[in-house]
């Protein structure tokens, strides 16, 4: 393939090259562009980020296989960090995942969602940003007393609700971080 007709890497807008060609166990050649995962949306970001998945699949190849705790984002949206070892070969992250204002959905389409502890449905720590207490009259955030205690205590029955686990909220940040067993869409509404 011609170096301008070979399909590029996208991370937070920046186009990258890849150019390796690693061995699989099954002694077949495959290209490290095909094994990592797919980001297209400069706003999104995973970690590692998508070029350290390609050095470090070079480098150990499998890798992409096993990754720890793989963590994906959106800047000024949130983040999920999914738990233990996940294999992120090939994953469309933009059809995956969508991160909107205060809510992250992971497969929204029921029809294309693996079984549960496969793919991206599995357990995992999400962190939705800009979840804030306010005074809808004046404009202005709590950051601390009897108002958020309340806030607070939405959002754990929130999280019971759809099935996840509250781990904290931090008034002052507006970061709000529960876990799921698997995904389904989580958020506030």
């Amino acid at each position: 393939m011609a170096p301008s007709s070979r399909p590029s890497l996208v991370e937070n807008g920046s186009c990258h090259e890849p150019k390796a060609v690693t061995q699989e166990g099954s002694g077949s050649v495959t290209s490290v562009e095909r094994l990592i995962p797919k980001l297209p949306q400069g706003d999104y970001f995973t970690e590692p980020s998508v070029e350290e998945l390609a050095a470090k699949e070079r480098a150990e190849p499998g890798y992409c296989r096993r990754v720890r705790d793989f963590v994906v984002g959106r800047h000024g949206y949130g983040s999920i960090k999914f738990l233990g070892e996940t294999d992120v070969r090939g994953l469309d992250l933009e059809s995956i995942v969508e991160f909107n204002i205060r809510e992250v959905i992971v497969y929204k389409d029921d029809s294309k969602k693996p079984a549960v502890g496969e793919g991206l449905n599995k357990a995992a720590e999400v962190t939705l940003l800009n979840i804030k207490c306010m005074n809808k009259k004046t404009g202005e955030q709590y950051h601390e007393g009897p108002r958020v205690d309340r806030y607070r205590e939405m959002l754990v029955k929130k999280a019971e609700e759809q099935g996840a686990e509250f781990v904290s909220f931090n008034a002052a940040k507006g970061e709000w971080k529960f876990r799921v067993k698997h995904f389904s869409a989580y958020g506030l509404w």
